[in-house]
């Protein structure tokens, strides 16, 4: 209050007034602030339980997907039976023949599956026929699928003559782990 003692009336009324504005503007800026920071933190809110929202609606088409796809194991639990076999079979239901078959060295696919196909060749295949053994190849349950095929057309109607590979994924059982055997210095009497 000395200070304000030593000034003339003039910066006197100065000072107050800057004082007054100086209040004034905390009352204003103040609860401006602290709504500003609750509206982001509401707006926050609001998109987190949107996000809740959202992930409960989703849990259903989820769980679907998870039935139509099945579980991974359970694909593999039924290994592919030989192919030229398989193929054969098939082939015969379709009413035609297979011209070649060669078997193509098993290929590893990761740490536990592994790759097999076959190569066929077949002379004078109807495009029937053809649709029904892929369609039996590919319903068979087994992990087995189509994975080239180059049709070509003959001069006669409705023959074709194709050449395909088919592969079959098996699902390789991983070792276990040898069991530890105690070391004889470790046992001592």
């Amino acid at each position: 209050m000395a200070l304000l003692d030593s000034m003339n009336a003039r910066e006197r009324r100065l000072v107050v007034a800057l004082g007054i504005i100086f209040g004034m503007m905390l009352l204003v800026l103040v609860p401006l602030m602290v709504q500003r920071g609750l509206v982001a933190r509401e707006k926050h809110n609001d998109e987190l339980r949107q996000a809740v929202i959202d992930v409960q609606a989703a849990r259903g088409r989820v769980a679907a997907r998870k039935l139509a796809v099945g579980d991974v194991a359970a694909r593999y639990a039924k290994p592919a039976p030989p192919l030229a076999t398989l193929i054969d079979l098939n082939a015969k239901a379709a009413g035609f023949e297979i011209a070649t078959q060669s078997d193509v060295a098993p290929v590893p696919r990761g740490k536990l599956y592994s790759e097999r196909s076959t190569k066929l060749t077949a002379q004078k295949v109807g495009l029937k026929s053809l649709a029904t053994f892929l369609e039996k190849i590919e319903t068979s349950g087994y992990p087995v699928a189509v994975t080239q095929l180059d049709l070509g057309k003959r001069i006669e109607a409705d023959a074709y003559q194709i050449n395909m590979t088919i592969t079959a994924y098996d699902r390789i059982e991983p070792l276990p782990a040898p069991a530890a055997t105690p070391s004889a210095s470790g046992a001592k009497k």
